[in-house]
């Protein structure tokens, strides 16, 4: 073996992050608070959010048109928004249907159609990559699902996961460098009931993201970061920096 083969420490690059919680916990917003964003949208949920974005992709062809246009074109942005994941995925499916000549997703049978339209995923996924080599962040986008999960070790419980086929989420977990769950911070407050009897009330505090694997929910991240950071990019960005 020769010593010529021997390479520097690789430039560090941006970072490669799925936001994931439910309906109204401001995960658009943030995508917009990031560094000269553009959202490439799957569903109309920008709302009063401004900020610059393509139409809303209404098939897989018109979706890839656009992320090519910002692999190729030169622009300033900075922050690719992915908005989001599981309206992309009934897109993916259309296409895998089309091309293979299937009435559904289900047609070919044994989980094989979720198989074939994992070619389409690693197409999107290779595009992302060449645009975070020129620079970008991508910021992936999904709502959430909760699922049961099984363990022979323990009794079955529930959790926050993805709300995309389990081989799509696999996939998109294993190329990205965080995955974090966006939610109110939950809390609990005595209050006095009917009778005079106290209760216990939960409450919701300051928007939060947990960035480490918990019974209650799915997330990782490759920089060491704390357990629940505030819903604000400047704080992780600083955070990932850091490290």
């Amino acid at each position: 073996m020769s010593l010529d083969l021997i390479r520097k420490k690789a430039k560090v690059k941006p970072p490669r992050i799925v936001l994931f919680g439910g309906h109204g916990v401001g995960k658009t917003s943030f995508g917009a608070s990031t560094n000269k964003p553009i959202f490439l949208l799957t569903e109309d949920g920008m709302g009063k959010v401004e900020a610059d974005h393509f139409p809303v992709a209404d098939s897989w062809e018109s979706f890839m048109e656009y992320l090519n246009t910002l692999n190729t074109d030169k622009h300033e942005f900075k922050t690719l928004i992915v908005d989001s994941l599981d309206w992309l995925e009934p897109l993916i499916w259309a296409k895998a249907c089309k091309d293979n000549n299937w009435k559904s997703i289900e047609q070919p049978g044994y989980g094989k159609g979720y198989v074939e339209v994992l070619k389409y995923w690693r197409e999107y996924i290779d595009i992302l990559n060449e645009l975070r080599d020129k620079g970008m962040t991508v910021i992936q986008i999904a709502h959430n699902q909760i699922k049961k999960v099984e363990d022979p070790r323990i009794e079955p419980f529930d959790r926050h996961e993805l709300k995309l086929h389990r081989k799509a989420a696999d996939l998109i977990l294993e190329h990205s460098d965080a995955c974090f769950f966006a939610s109110f911070k939950l809390g609990t407050v005595k209050v006095q009931g009917k009778g005079g009897n106290m209760t216990t009330k939960a409450v919701s505090g300051d928007r939060v993201v947990y960035t480490q694997e918990k019974p209650a929910y799915l997330a990782k991240n490759r920089y060491a970061l704390p357990e629940e950071l505030p819903m604000d990019w400047e704080t992780i960005r600083a955070e990932m920096i850091k490290k």
